[in-house]
């Protein structure tokens, strides 16, 4: 039994996954009744955009007067960030004592951290009464924990790109499959922008599952955070122009959410909550003068979508970048190269970070306070950025 929030973190954290399969996890939760199949679930999907749309979704509800909760993961600063009812983390004591209830049978069945957490969402969301869990795929979607709910009311994949190819595939058509998983009978699939591929075989897989499809149409990027879909005018809070493809998104969600749950869109409402909501780490501004962007870009299609938004401004510009050493940080390397004057690759507190010898070609820092300190007496626009990890490691010990 735990008493102190941070010794349960720090075992829970050491619960890797076993060798147990999807099924097992399934089985678990049948030993339970079920509790994922008692909400109404909104599951999204995708290699890129995932927590954005979430978070979109999440404050578009709440603007319509629901009890919205989400779940997402990895977390930003604080493992209970990744359980949020209303946009605020579970409690400390709530998640003890759910967590202290369940121990028994998390150690009798063998359970990982993220299968933990998704019982412990499930408990804390049920007996709080939301009205709509908004869900987020920790890998994948097939095979994924989170895809034990046998109900979802909707399902979003939000983009396909390469990441994860280790066990999703080596092709965006396997990879898009893999995220398919997660499209159920008789319900809603919708899709942002795919390439014409993964688009097919998103519809063929709603068709076998007798699911509506649903794509994302074109949206108008006006400028300065503000765009028009269906007709009409949002504005972000975000400069990162990928954000608008996911509100987009979010509102689309909205929509349909809206007909299966019969009630009607206050649109200003909308708009109010879209120009207010903040999806930490994403193009987020944490310092003007000089002018200082943390971004959790960390595979290729992210880095993309990231130098596109950083092209934006002007003056001069230093990048500080670290990632894990699974991810394919040469290709984000050089990527990032191109657009700055400046590239300093770092590390950080993580034994899977990358080291100077995975990037010797690059200037290095291994000290990534001093490279930040750096860039912010002698650039005009700093981007720290890569893995989420590394910005949660930057945002608790610097001070901006």
């Amino acid at each position: 039994m735990f008493t102190d929030i941070q010794e349960a973190i720090k075992w829970l954290i050491k619960r890797r996954n076993s060798n147990y399969s999807f099924e097992h996890f399934k089985e678990v939760c049948h030993k339970i009744g079920d509790p994922q199949n008692h909400l109404y679930q909104i599951h999204v999907a995708g290699t890129d955009g995932k927590g954005s749309t979430v978070s979109y979704l999440a404050a578009l509800l709440r603007s319509q007067g629901y009890k919205v909760g989400t779940f997402t993961s990895p977390h930003y600063l604080t493992h209970l960030d990744r359980i949020r009812i209303d946009d605020v983390p579970i409690p400390e004591d709530i998640f003890l004592s759910i967590l202290n209830e369940g121990l028994p049978f998390y150690l009798e069945n063998d359970l990982s951290m993220f299968e933990i957490d998704y019982l412990i969402m499930c408990r804390y969301f049920k007996e709080s009464r939301v009205d709509v869990a908004v869900v987020e795929t920790g890998l994948g979607g097939r095979l994924d924990s989170t895809n034990v709910v046998d109900n979802t009311k909707l399902s979003i994949i939000t983009t396909i790109g390469y990441d994860h190819m280790d066990r999703l595939g080596n092709t965006l058509a396997e990879i898009c499959r893999e995220k398919c998983g997660i499209i159920k009978d008789d319900s809603r699939i919708l899709i942002g922008h795919l390439d014409e591929e993964c688009r097919k075989i998103v519809e063929d897989c709603a068709s076998q599952h007798h699911s509506v499809f649903y794509e994302l149409g074109d949206y108008t990027d006006l400028g300065d955070r503000r765009f028009r879909f269906h007709d009409r005018e949002f504005q972000l809070n975000s400069y990162a122009s990928y954000q608008i493809h996911n509100a987009s998104l979010a509102l689309y969600a909205l929509e349909i959410i809206s007909k299966d749950l019969r009630f009607q869109i206050d649109y200003s409402k909308a708009k109010e909550a879209l120009s207010s909501a903040v999806w930490h780490g994403r193009f987020e501004i944490v310092k003007e003068k000089p002018r200082v962007i943390i971004d959790g870009a960390h595979n290729i299609h992210g880095v993309e979508a990231l130098v596109q938004s950083f092209d934006r401004f002007t003056g001069s510009k230093c990048i500080v970048f670290s990632a894990l050493k699974r991810k394919d940080f040469h290709p984000m390397s050089e990527m990032l190269k191109e657009h700055c004057d400046r590239l300093v690759i770092t590390t950080f507190d993580n034994k899977e970070a990358i080291s100077h010898e995975d990037l010797l070609q690059y200037d290095y820092d291994p000290s990534y306070e001093h490279a930040i300190d750096e860039a912010i007496k002698n650039y005009d626009n700093i981007l720290i950025c890569g893995s989420l990890y590394f910005l949660s490691d930057v945002v608790s010990n610097y001070k901006f």
